[in-house]
């Protein structure tokens, strides 16, 4: 039973007096969809300066590209804000950050991770700093503190050892006691640990009533510290023309086409798949339609027969009417010879009739004779007159015979392509983006079956805002980076004529070529376009390093009579020298360059010497 009961007082001693450190490990949060680790160095956390990295997971690189990030730390138990800040990207790493944070305290910590631009949004990290020899004046700040909370520990260790005593004596009372133990010394035995108890309480009281009060750490929230941070400045000067203009851009490609079918049909294969590279002519798919076969091949047999009456009636309209003309005309002029010679003839017959030389029955005759060749001659011009209609209305039979045989020339040719249509086949060379549809599926005309990019060439497109179009023509140089990659150095190619009523932009564009396809459609690029010549040049120029943060985040520190003062700003160009800025900075103005982390709205500042 002693045994026992002398295990769990130990234990419990134990466990009020002596607190466990916290040991950090890499910790995990999450905004929206995306996997947030923070991980800190050294490890676990100790008083003193840490080194922070932060890890997304979950994110397009095209995002991740345009997040900036920036961290709060805070020491909740002291209602105490700590260092704040952005984070540096880390190079080579997409989706990787880091920052240097001092830790002054062993207390709990908590970091606040703040995502804009790309991704958006915050989550928070809580941990606790372990404690160190090397606190120095720490220790001494939260001495009256860690003694106040002494002396509470110790109450609450000697009140559980004094419920232990009570409940020991109980048990021995009720027990048998055996003769060479006294039940005197069971009521000893508590009478002792009441008055230990009594003793204890009235140092505790006596330690809260005269004992210098403790430090309050809420009242130092707000303090800063009496000595400036020294800060490096330089001034803000007017833009100056020849600047450049950034510009987020995105890599489109040259041309993008369907491959559409072109005649109804069954998809009997389709050669190629995503991302698969084809040359000019080559066979994408093929349909099947056995009905346009046969419709062609009746139609080219139709065609060849109005071809073959064609040709006759040309024949007859062009040789064998023309031949009926030139010999009805011959026998009509011979029938006309004939009947003047009767004519004639008959004239003289009847002058001697009248002198009596004939008789009359001799001159009826000679009539007779000639009104019969007047009828021949009639009757032979009249045929003349009939093949002349003849070879009029044998030239139109054939012109109508030849219409005939070049429409059904026409009907066989259309229904060859048609059926020629089964086969599709790649115009240029590119590359296959998407296939819409699969082998065995019925498609009409029209229906796109493939969808095909060419990439030998592509567009650098850029959108810029309305108010930098000055000076921005057909030929200004144009820079582009792709994931910091080397550099793409050009000339704008196309400028859009009228800017966008919504957004206040208009797109840029640039036609670059593509070597080996390097340049992949869809990447976030960053874009320069400059130097600027002529026109209003927007905005102030500061030097690069003295804006901090990024996107909708930028900011600058001014120097307003020794306080630091934080300026928005939205940078409009930055060739890593001089940084284009527009907000409420002016020429004249002293801008922090260096020391710019250690800075907080207020903070005292102080230029410092060489």
């Amino acid at each position: 039973m002693k045994r026992h009961l002398f295990f769990w007082a130990a234990l419990l001693s134990i466990l009020a007096i002596a607190p466990l450190g916290a040991i950090a490990s890499p910790m995990l949060g999450h905004v929206g969809p995306a996997e947030v680790t923070l991980s800190l160095s050294p490890d676990p956390p100790q008083p003193g300066a840490e080194h922070a990295t932060v890890l997304i997971r979950g994110v397009a690189s095209d995002k991740l590209a345009n997040t900036t990030v920036t961290y709060v730390s805070q020491m909740p138990s002291m209602t105490m804000k700590g260092s704040t800040g952005s984070a540096r990207a880390i190079l080579g790493q997409p989706g990787s950050w880091e920052f240097d944070v001092p830790m002054a305290m062993a207390t709990q910590w908590v970091i606040t991770i703040h995502f804009s631009g790309g991704v958006s949004g915050s989550t928070a990290f809580t941990f606790d700093v372990a404690g160190s020899s090397t606190q120095g004046s720490t220790s001494a700040m939260n001495m009256a503190g860690s003694e106040d909370a002494t002396w509470r520990i110790a109450t609450f260790a000697l009140a559980i050892l004094f419920a232990l005593a009570a409940a020991a004596a109980w048990g021995l009372a009720k027990a048998r006691v055996p003769p060479s133990r006294p039940a005197w010394m069971t009521a000893s035995t508590a009478a002792i640990a009441i008055a230990a108890v009594v003793v204890v309480l009235g140092l505790a009281v006596v330690q809260s009533r005269f004992a210098p009060p403790a430090t309050d750490m809420s009242t130092m929230s707000n303090v800063q510290g009496t000595a400036p941070v020294p800060v490096t400045l330089a001034s803000v000067s007017a833009a100056s023309r020849g600047a450049t203009i950034i510009a987020p851009g995105t890599i489109q490609p040259f041309l993008t086409q369907n491959v559409t079918a072109r005649t109804p049909g069954i998809v009997q294969r389709v050669e190629v798949y995503v991302g698969d590279r084809i040359a000019a002519g080559q066979i994408l798919a093929t349909l099947s339609e056995p009905d346009l076969g046969a419709q062609a091949a009746a139609a080219a047999a139709a065609a060849q027969s109005d071809y073959n009456a064609s040709t006759a009636a040309m024949i007859v309209a062009h040789h064998h009417a023309p031949n009926e003309l030139i010999m009805a005309q011959e026998d009509a002029r011979a029938k006309a010879e004939q009947a003047r010679y009767w004519r004639s003839e008959l004239l003289r017959e009847k002058i001697l009739l009248d002198q009596g030389g004939v008789s009359p029955e001799d001159y009826e005759g000679e009539r007779a004779q000639a009104a019969s060749a007047s009828a021949s001659a009639a009757t032979a011009q009249r045929q003349v007159e009939d093949a002349r209609a003849n070879i009029d209305m044998t030239r139109a039979i054939a012109n109508a015979a030849l219409a005939k045989a070049s429409s059904s020339s026409s009907s066989a040719i259309a229904q060859s392509i048609l059926a020629g249509y089964t086969t599709l086949t790649a115009s240029n060379d590119a590359v296959v983006v998407s296939r819409m549809v699969d082998p065995g599926s019925y498609v009409e005309s029209g229906m796109p079956i493939l969808r095909v990019a060419v990439i030998s060439k592509v567009r650098i497109q850029a959108n810029v805002a309305q108010d930098d179009l000055v000076g921005i023509s057909l030929g200004t140089p144009l820079t582009a980076t792709v994931d910091g990659g080397p550099p793409i150095r050009t000339r704008v190619t196309a400028v859009q004529p009228a800017a966008d009523a919504t957004t206040h932009t208009a797109m840029i564009e640039a036609i670059v070529d593509n070597p080996g396809d390097r340049l992949r459609p869809g990447t976030y690029v960053h874009v320069s376009i400059g130097p600027i010549a002529g026109g209003h040049v927007r905005g102030t120029a500061t030097p690069s390093a003295s804006v901090v943060g990024s996107g909708a985040d930028a900011a600058v520190w001014t120097d307003v009579n020794g306080t630091a003062h934080r300026v928005a700003v939205t940078v409009l160009s930055d060739d890593g020298r001089l940084a284009r800025v527009a907000g409420d900075v002016k020429p004249g103005d002293r801008v922090v360059v260096e020391g710019a982390q250690d800075l907080q709205e207020g903070t005292p500042i102080a230029e410092a010497r060489p």
